[in-house]
């Protein structure tokens, strides 16, 4: 049974994003911030996780899952208040709480994971998570003595020009042994007329009293950047977006061109298929082995296409099952559709799957053949082995049988047999 809780501080109201969602409610690739952190955390196996909301934004609680517990804070006084604001869910017989920000989308679970595991092993009373900056300015800076040993925390606006060239900065990622943490947040006090009481206040106090501080450095520090303005948003999105392509490389998926596919994080991809350039493949799609997408292709929500399917270039499908081996080369939309086996969709073909009230469901059996520029308006079906000529018009109800050749407008069966002359 894990013995640590995890800490998520998502009250910020983020005036620079210049939105009027709370900041940690922007998505980047489909998902709000906010949820890759919980993600991360919940991959850890706390006993607890608690998301620390603002009074004025509890809207966040709708996009948190139900086992998140939420604490309220009432007023922003500061990232000590909101952890105080947690407390009441933090059980008492946890040993440590790990902090953690709803503003930095892009930490992953190693990271925490090694925090956690370095905070145990040192039998600390607080670990600072730490990283070498490469533009440190605005970032309060690690101090440490001639052993290396963490002495301080200085803020960027007091230190002095040596201190500002050390790169090494605290990342607000903390892990704190929960009792001492009770301690320092019921002494420490504000030390302006603003009330507002910070973490690095408790860290201090801790250390002030010879509790044992150490710092923990992470390599990358992508991971604990906060996002706070709309063009940080795009970047953490293009981080998140490159390491969901290399995720699907490292399992045998061919990617032609990193810097026009995008791939969400929950669309599953089999060994062997290719993607085209511009492929977007949202989440909720399943993609076989050996297919080829694209390019100029999008896959939305409940496309699945089982192995060796072709989806070629300007062709839209969602919420349709391609069967093994089925093809649609190019243009069109497939909606709401299950596609057999071996069934070619020639260009143009479109699928009117909504009559002004609702969507309706079309099927196309095995080996079935559909021209070029047909309609099939749902509901309707399509036989195993039927063929639909070029440019026709399958009319709703009007169901085409096994075998059977349809064309015009409306498309009604050709009598193939010759006749004697």
């Amino acid at each position: 049974m894990s013995n640590f809780c995890i800490v998520i501080l998502a009250a910020g109201e983020g005036k620079r994003m210049k939105s009027g969602l709370p900041k940690v409610m922007h998505r980047i690739n489909s998902k709000p911030m906010v949820n890759y952190v919980v993600d991360a955390a919940r991959k850890l196996g706390p006993k607890r996780i608690i998301a620390v909301l603002a009074r004025k934004r509890l809207q966040v609680r709708d996009i948190l899952d139900k086992d998140i517990k939420v604490a309220i804070q009432e007023r922003q006084l500061g990232t000590a208040d909101a952890v105080k604001a947690a407390l009441k869910n933090i059980p008492s017989n946890v040993r440590d709480v790990v902090v953690l920000y709803g503003d930095t989308p892009l930490i992953t679970e190693k990271t925490v994971r090694g925090l956690y595991d370095f905070h145990v092993a040192a039998f600390a009373s607080c670990t600072v998570l730490t990283t070498i900056l490469p533009n440190p300015r605005g970032y309060g800076r690690i101090l440490r003595n001639e052993s290396g040993q963490l002495i301080g925390i200085i803020e960027d606006k007091d230190a002095n020009f040596q201190q500002k060239a050390n790169k090494e900065i605290n990342t607000g990622l903390y892990c704190f042994k929960r009792e001492d943490l009770l301690e320092a947040l019921g002494h420490i006090k504000p030390l302006n007329n603003s009330g507002e009481l910070y973490l690095t206040d408790a860290f201090s106090w801790l250390f002030n009293r010879n509790k044992k501080i150490v710092a923990c450095v992470t390599d990358d520090y992508h991971e604990v950047l906060g996002v706070n303005s709309q063009s940080e948003l795009m970047e953490a999105s293009e981080i998140i977006r490159r390491r969901i392509l290399l995720k699907h490389l490292e399992n045998g998926v061919l990617v032609d061109d990193f810097s026009t596919v995008f791939i969400a994080e929950s669309a599953i991809i089999g060994a062997g298929t290719r993607i085209f350039p511009f492929a977007y493949i949202e989440d909720d799609v399943a993609i076989g082995s050996n297919c080829k997408v694209g390019p100029f292709v999008r896959l939305r929500c409940g496309a699945v296409l089982k192995d060796n399917v072709r989806v070629g270039n300007f062709a839209e499908i969602k919420n349709s099952t391609f069967g093994q081996g089925s093809s649609m080369g190019h243009l069109g939309y497939i909606g709401d559709t299950s596609v057999g086996m071996g069934v070619n969709i020639g260009a143009g073909v479109v699928v009117a799957n909504f009559d002004g009230k609702k969507k309706n469901r079309t099927v196309i059996g095995d080996k079935a053949f559909v021209g070029c520029d047909s309609v099939l308006v749902a509901p309707v079906v399509i036989g195993r082995r039927a063929v639909v000529g070029a440019g026709s018009v399958v009319t709703r109800g009007h169901d085409v049988a096994d075998g059977a050749t349809v064309a015009g407008v409306p498309a009604k069966p050709i009598n193939k047999k010759k006749k004697n002359r």
